[in-house]
């Protein structure tokens, strides 16, 4: 997944780059929707993964039409060219934390062990917006591999309060 995001923000950071202005961008970003929901389709990631590039454009026209406009077959053109295709998911992603940003929002990713409930969701949230001093945009995933506590990250910023995280550095320091 980390490939994947940093293969994928050149592109979204290109698509934001070139929209002159909002409507532009709405535009980008309902057309990422639209491939993003096409390639969710696995039947039809399996054709397009067997075909070359301009065949599976071609096929893909056919059975698209006008579902999707010149600017998205251009993208699908050079995804299909340098076998990106799988990143459609994680650009989209990645353009609407572009847009969050762009409105002056901030992004706090928030890892937890377990499903946090709605009162601990508001509750995490009010700190980190507290401690950076904005309104921030939450997108929360559970990992158990933390064993517990939080992990938020705001642009390079991280806040590692999770049980492995903390054992991880009682290692090292028992190490040293």
């Amino acid at each position: 997944m980390a490939i994947f995001r940093s293969f994928a923000k050149p592109y979204a950071k290109a698509l934001f780059e070139l929209s002159a202005d909002n409507v532009q961008r709405g535009l980008w970003l309902h057309r990422l929707q639209v491939l993003d929901m096409v390639f969710q389709d696995p039947q039809i990631r399996r054709t397009v993964s067997r075909m070359s590039g301009p065949k599976a454009l071609e096929w893909l026209q056919s059975i698209l039409k006008d579902g999707i406009d010149g600017g998205a077959y251009s993208l699908l053109a050079l995804l299909l060219q340098y076998k990106r295709l799988a990143l459609i998911n994680e650009i989209r992603l990645h353009f609407a934390d572009l847009m969050v940003e762009y409105h002056g929002f901030g992004i706090l990713y928030l890892t937890s062990a377990v499903e946090l409930q709605d009162d601990e969701r508001a509750s995490v949230l009010a700190m980190f917006e507290k401690q950076f001093g904005e309104k921030l945009i939450p997108h929360y995933r559970t990992d158990p591999a933390i064993r517990g506590g939080v992990i938020g990250r705001v642009k390079d910023l991280v806040y590692d309060g999770s049980l492995r995280g903390s054992l991880d550095k009682l290692r090292e320091n028992l190490i040293q």
